[in-house]
Order: structure tokens, then C-alpha cells, then sequence
């Protein structure tokens, strides 16, 4: 066993204060941007990044990257057996975190070097993190997990390519937010994949966990189209592919939802921590399918169907999770009280009304309830689940 320092248990894995921070920054993000969106004050073009630009980078950048890097630092331990970051480089990490958050806030006009120093920072907090990560797997040769070491590299190069290009084209940095949020799609759908399927079996009576199938040849052909269509929707905007991007993610979409098919679904709705989970899986075919149909047509917005992945599947999922591993990893009873279980109404009523009432052209509508819904969802998280991250292990 890992021995834990019980002194200062917030620092003994980054799952604590990433995923308080996180979601604080998330809170934070979209009181800001609901301000912004309804009175013009707050946020200007005199930042390091326009304010679209910050909204963007701060919800899926700071945040969803953020959370998933917590739970990929503690779930290599997991993995690996052996110690990840923790205490003083993992202090350190997350004060570069909180630098550069402030620093995106700040007039660029005062601080010329603002663009660099930003970069910087965000180079270096990547490069701890890959570096904790991959020596862990290649240490413990994690053969398994190798393919995550890719996919957050990606994920390095797009934000700081985002980063750097923010004073250029407004559409190409849009879409390198697009490429990345497919890419953490993939890594969504391994972990997916994983997860969901064993949660669910453990919830399940005896008599009807046979019904949740393993499907690995279809998990296999999932990995392969959605990197075929992550890459070809990628390179689509530089050069003319020979076939449309909306192919590949309708057939990946399809493929996610015969593999959700396999999952017993129907019996998961007395358990929220389980069900919460296979709802957002849902999100995550709809998301992929709208996504094709806006190559289609005007009537679906490729920002309205980007949000369903965004918030159903990432808010979602996030959230389902962050309460699931807080529970499991503090040695805490898996169960989750009314008020989460309204958190998870929140954030899926959220995606609904994102994309509902911009179908109906009601934009401002739709931006202010699902902030709202979200803002709601995760300010009950951090209410019940601060104590639990910041306590020792029961």
C-alpha cells in the first residue's frame, strides 16, 4: 500500500484540489460570462484572449482538462502501483494553474510579455503533468494505458497552439477548440467504455448483470473511426478531404450507440451515480450525430451540437465522476443525497435547453438557463463535496 500523508490530505492526490478548483473555475467562468453576455461589462478585447476566446478556454481548457488530468494522475496510481504527484509538486502544479488563470484576466496592454509568460506557464504545468503520467505507465509498462500518452500530448499542442494563435484568425482557433474537444471525445470513450460497463454490473441485482455485454471488437472498431474522424475533421479546414467529416462521426456516433445498447441501461435508474453516467454516454451519440448533420444543413449549428458534447457529455459525465471517485477514493459509501441527484438533473436539463432554445432562436435564452443550471450544479458539488475532498481517508 501507498502510504498517504494524513497532515495534508488536499495534497496527496491530484483528484482533491483539481477537481475543487475545477469546478470552482467553472462556477466562476460562467458567473463572468453570463455577465458579459447580458451587460457587455467584465470581459474585453484588451485581455490576451477575446472574450468568446476565454469562455471557450476556461470551460473545456481549465476545466474539463483539469478534471480529466486529476483523475488520470490519481487513476495511474490505480493503474500502476506506484506513487503519482503529490505534495510539493503537486502544490506547485496547481499554483501554476492559478497563475495563469489570473493572467488571462489581466489588460494585455499593460503586460506586453503576457502572451509569452502565459505560454510558458501553461508549457511547463504540461510538462509535469506528462511527465508524472508517462513515467508512471512506462515505469510499470502499463501497456494498456499507453494510448492516453498520444491523446494528452494532442491535447498539449492544441491548447497552446489556441494560446498562441489567439491574435490571428478567430475560425481557425475555433476550430483547433473543435479538434481538441473530438480528441478528449476519444479518451471520453475509453474510459467510457471501461467504466460504465463495471459500475453498472456492480449496481445490478444478481439476476440481470448478464445483461450488461462486453464488446470488444466494437470497442476496438471505436478507437480506429473515431481517430479516422477526429484526424479527417482536423485536417478538413486546411485541405479538401475526400469525403465529408460528417461520415465518419455519424458512423462513430451509431457505433457509441450500439456499444450503450449492451450497457442494461433500463435498470440503472435507482442508482443516480450510475445512471447519470449512461445519460451522458447518451450525449455523447447525440453530440457526434448533430455534429454531422450541421455539415448538412444550417437549421443545426455546429456551436449548438459542439455544446451538447460539451455540456451533456463532458458537464455530465465530470460530474458523475468527480462525486464517484471523491466517494471511492476517501474510502466513503457510494451513494449520493437528493441535492446531487438535483445536480445531475441540473446539468442534463442544462444541455437540453442549450440546445432547444437555440434551435427555436432564442440564443440569449439558451445561454443564460444553461448557465444558470450549470452554476447550479456545480455550487452543490463543491457545498457537499470540499469537506469530503479536503478530509483524510476514512
Amino acid at each position: 500500500m501507498i502510504a498517504i500523508n494524513r497532515q495534508a490530505p488536499l495534497w496527496d492526490l491530484a483528484f482533491r484540489s483539481f477537481f475543487i478548483l475545477a469546478s470552482f473555475a467553472s462556477v466562476f467562468s460562467l458567473i463572468v460570462w453570463l455577465v458579459y453576455l447580458n451587460s457587455g461589462a467584465v470581459l474585453t478585447s484588451q485581455q490576451l484572449l477575446s472574450p468568446v476566446l476565454w469562455h471557450i478556454h476556461e470551460m473545456f481548457f481549465a476545466f474539463t482538462l483539469t478534471i480529466a488530468i486529476g483523475f488520470l494522475l490519481t487513476a495511474v496510481q490505480t493503474w500502476t502501483g506506484l506513487k503519482s504527484l503529490q505534495g510539493a509538486s503537486l502544490i506547485g502544479l496547481t499554483v501554476i494553474w492559478i497563475v495563469i488563470r489570473c493572467l488571462l484576466l489581466l489588460d494585455q496592454s499593460t503586460f506586453p510579455e503576457l502572451l509569452v509568460l502565459v505560454l510558458f506557464l501553461q508549457t511547463l504545468w504540461w510538462a509535469v503533468v506528462l511527465i508524472s503520467f508517462s513515467r508512471s505507465l512506462l515505469k510499470a509498462r502499463s501497456k494498456r494505458n499507453y494510448i492516453f500518452m498520444p491523446l494528452l500530448t494532442t491535447l498539449m499542442i492544441l491548447q497552446l497552439s489556441f494560446l498562441y494563435l489567439s491574435q490571428e484568425s478567430i475560425d481557425l482557433v475555433l476550430h483547433l477548440a473543435r479538434s481538441a474537444i473530438l480528441v478528449f471525445s476519444i479518451m471520453v470513450g475509453l474510459i467510457a467504455g471501461r467504466v460504465i460497463p463495471l459500475f453498472t454490473r456492480n449496481a445490478l441485482v444478481p439476476s440481470v448483470k448478464e445483461k450488461v455485454k462486453a464488446t470488444p471488437r466494437l470497442d476496438d472498431m471505436l478507437i480506429i473511426f473515431s481517430l479516422i474522424g477526429c484526424l479527417n475533421f482536423s485536417l478538413n479546414y486546411f485541405v479538401e478531404m475526400p469525403f465529408s467529416p460528417a461520415w465518419i462521426l455519424l458512423l462513430v456516433g451509431t457505433l457509441h450507440f450500439i456499444r450503450l445498447t449492451h450497457w442494461a441501461s433500463v435498470y440503472t435508474f435507482n442508482n443516480p451515480l450510475v445512471w447519470s453516467l449512461h445519460l451522458s454516454y447518451l450525449c455523447l451519440v447525440s453530440g457526434l450525430i448533430l455534429i454531422a448533420i450541421s455539415f448538412f444543413t444550417v437549421q443545426v449549428r455546429m456551436a449548438d451540437a459542439f455544446h451538447v458534447i460539451t455540456v451533456g457529455v463532458f458537464g455530465g459525465m465530470i460530474l458523475a465522476m468527480i462525486c464517484r471517485v471523491s466517494l471511492g477514493h476517501t474510502g466513503r459509501v457510494l451513494q449520493v443525497n437528493k441535492w446531487i441527484v438535483l445536480a445531475f438533473f441540473s446539468i442534463f436539463m442544462a444541455v437540453i435547453l442549450r440546445v432547444l432554445l437555440a434551435l427555436l432562436n432564442q440564443p440569449l435564452w439558451a445561454w443564460n438557463s444553461s448557465a444558470l443550471l450549470w452554476i447550479l450544479a456545480f455550487s452543490i458539488f463543491l457545498k457537499f463535496y470540499i469537506p469530503v475532498l479536503i478530509s483524510a481517508r476514512n
